[in-house]
């Protein structure tokens, strides 16, 4: 059944004198409607997925202010949207799931750095990382770095989160560079509220069409030899304009404690959890007041060398509070400190966890030996025995019950039609042997987990059929190749089946047809059965179902 937003399209149209109240990821789509976006596109996935599918299920109130929305057939082909940007002034955002979503959209995104945007162009990911990620524990930084992007985390707090989107889009048009707004889970599902302002009708708009295209420039394209000048003015021009703004705007915030001889620097969007830290040390208040000093980057690329010297000189130590590896923020902040020659001690990875999610029992652990090295007296007791204890207790948990804890995996939900498919492909396993089994993303993957145990490998989302191709040759028997139909359109048609049948490969391809891309929330797709369908679908006096049949006669014509 399709999830209805009609509550959330609501909130969007607040106005001025209003106050919005709700999670952080609608104020996310709220704040874009504010800050004037002629077209929004994307691919769904968690913990974005609500952005896309609200603006969709609001096409009526989208046409009235005359935004485009696009429901994108995957990343790339959402990434390649923003183009529209390059030369005209449309300001333009696209949003999809972490790095796998910036991975798939990477070519894109490269070819529209270089050029850079005339329009503010934002990209919403979200950055789905640590203990609660479904996805490969990497960060969107690098990406950032690469091909010179503004890299926006800001502070999970729903005004300081609206404000960064409204200055992302002024920062990409001072600096012709694309800016990617990088929102934890934690940061989208926040629940708070902010004083909401009138939607602005963008000035071009599917209301307000352009008359003649842009004067053809071939240096507007990422092509050689203008190139090379690109590269030149991403260092020469762009960035010292993103700097420039950054530092005028105050978009990273400065927080004064009483212990000025000590700072911390930390991403903006660990700032709640190191509040939460420092709490339990006695250095904040309920009200997030901190004792100590706080560098909070809403703003992670590119860094403002003037305002972390700074914030550095003249202090005993340091701390930087950076998730995930490699360190890139804390490497360039040593390096910043060195051209400088300030002798602050700075600190890191060397004292929290080299890899791996920051909630505040890591950051706690860090903070420990930070104290104890610098501060002594500020370190209560009581932090090291709640640590110590945390680790009791699950040592006597697993004492009792001889073993560690029991993994608890997800599975398929009770009913669904994929449990008795793998079930049959067991029972077939019996009479052929046993098949080597590509696995893919999607509710499918859930069968990598016992009792199945299928899957011998995942390469990404509709790459099933593509990742046998070195296995088939090798094999004595056929492969088998799992699929789901979201997957067959993001990826599979053209690298799985449109790559098997030009090389004459051997193998079998299994698609799992329900009619819907499942695994991200129930999206509509090219094959999503039409309401007449449905409606047959739920009267069981129905005797014919019409289904609809785009896969098929696609595979027909391929």
């Amino acid at each position: 059944m399709e999830v209805s937003f009609s509550q959330e399209i609501k909130s969007l149209a607040l106005g001025q004198g209003q106050t919005f109240h709700g999670e952080g990821i609608l104020a996310i789509t709220k704040a874009l409607l504010q800050s004037g976006v002629s077209y929004v596109g994307g691919y769904q996935g968690a913990p974005v997925s609500h952005l896309l599918d609200v603006m969709v299920q609001a096409k009526g109130y989208m046409d009235e202010l005359g935004v485009h929305v696009e429901a994108c057939s995957n990343e790339a082909s959402a990434a390649a949207m923003l183009g529209a940007s390059i030369h005209y002034p449309l300001r333009g955002a696209v949003t999809w799931k972490s790095i796998v979503g910036t991975n798939v959209a990477a070519d894109a995104l490269s070819n529209l750095a270089s050029p850079g945007v005339t329009g503010g162009v934002l990209i919403v990911v979200g950055e789905d990382y640590g203990e609660g990620a479904s996805v490969i524990q990497e960060r969107t930084h690098a990406y950032a770095l690469k091909s010179g992007m503004v890299l926006l985390d800001p502070r999970p707090d729903l005004q300081c989160m609206v404000d960064t989107v409204e200055h992302g889009f002024a920062l990409s048009e001072a600096s012709n560079m694309p800016a990617i707004l990088e929102l934890r889970i934690r940061a989208c599902h926040v629940r708070g509220s902010f004083a909401a302002r009138d939607n602005r009708a963008p000035k071009i708009s599917t209301r307000a069409l352009m008359e003649e295209p842009a004067v053809f420039n071939y240096e507007r394209l990422a092509h050689p030899p203008v190139t090379f000048r690109h590269e030149k003015l991403k260092i020469e021009q762009r960035l010292p304009a993103a700097r420039a703004y950054v530092r005028e705007h105050k978009l990273n915030e400065l927080f004064a404690g009483k212990h000025s001889d000590l700072g911390i620097v930390v991403q903006g969007g660990l700032y709640n959890t190191l509040i939460r830290t420092l709490q339990q040390f006695g250095l904040a208040d309920a009200f997030g007041q901190t004792d100590i000093p706080l560098l909070v980057l809403n703003v992670t690329y590119p860094l403002v060398p003037e305002e972390l010297t700074e914030f550095c000189v003249g202090k005993r130590a340091v701390l930087m509070v950076e998730e995930g590896q490699p360190e890139y923020i804390e490497q360039e902040l040593a390096t910043m400190l060195r051209r400088a020659d300030i002798q602050t001690p700075l600190h890191g990875k060397d004292m929290l966890s080299a890899a791996g999610e920051y909630s505040a029992e890591v950051m706690a652990g860090g903070l420990e030996k930070f104290l104890r090295r610098y501060r002594s007296e500020l370190l209560p007791t009581t932090v090291p025995e709640w640590l110590a204890g945390n680790r009791e207790r699950r040592a006597a948990i697993a004492k009792d019950l001889g073993q560690p804890l029991p993994a608890r995996p997800p599975g398929m939900c009770i009913g669904c039609p994929e449990r008795p498919v793998f079930s049959a492909l067991k029972i077939a396993q019996q009479q052929v042997g046993d098949v080597h089994v590509a696995g893919d993303i999607g509710c499918h993957a859930l069968a990598t987990f016992e009792p199945f145990s299928f899957g011998h490998s995942i390469l990404g989302y509709g790459m099933s059929l593509a990742s046998r191709a070195g296995v088939s040759p090798m094999m004595n028997r056929r492969v088998l190749s799992v699929m789901g139909d979201g997957g067959f359109w993001h990826n599979g048609l053209l690298t799985g089946v449109q790559s098997a049948l030009f090389n004459g490969d051997d193998a079998v391809l299994l698609i799992f047809k329900n009619g819907y891309t499942s695994a991200t929330g129930t999206q509509d797709i090219i094959s999503t059965p039409g309401n007449e369908a449905k409606e047959d679908a739920t009267d069981k006096r129905a005797s014919v179902v019409h289904t609809n049949q785009t896969i098929e006669s696609t595979l027909k014509g391929l």
